[in-house]
């Protein structure tokens, strides 16, 4: 095996960012369950929605800004349908990255 295989492997990276998101989910259960009722309530209201939309709403009703890492499970049901769009996030911490912006199938 070369030195690059043990670094760039398309499956080991899926795996290692699926085994992740499910850590980070597992720790703040109640607290995504209350971030996907909102995504749908916005989605519903609006038709698209971002994961700074639900954490500036989650922040709005008092709920401790604590998602972290499993903020990137909001939209991992069956329920959402990436739009193809992407905005750059408006949260200081995130530097302008992109987020893609999610509809209700």
């Amino acid at each position: 095996m070369m030195q690059t295989d043990l670094v760039f492997d398309r499956a080991e990276s899926n795996r290692r960012k699926a085994d992740g998101m499910a850590v980070a989910a597992d720790h703040a259960p109640h607290l995504l369950g209350k971030a996907r009722e909102i995504a749908v309530e916005i989605a519903l209201s609006r038709g698209v929605v971002t994961a700074d939309d639900v954490g500036l709403e989650l922040a709005r009703r008092g709920w401790p800004n604590c998602l972290g890492p499993a903020a990137g499970s909001i939209f991992k049901t069956k329920d959402w349908a990436f739009t193809g769009t992407f905005v750059s996030s408006t949260r200081v911490t995130n530097h302008s990255r992109l987020l893609r912006v999610w509809k209700l199938r």
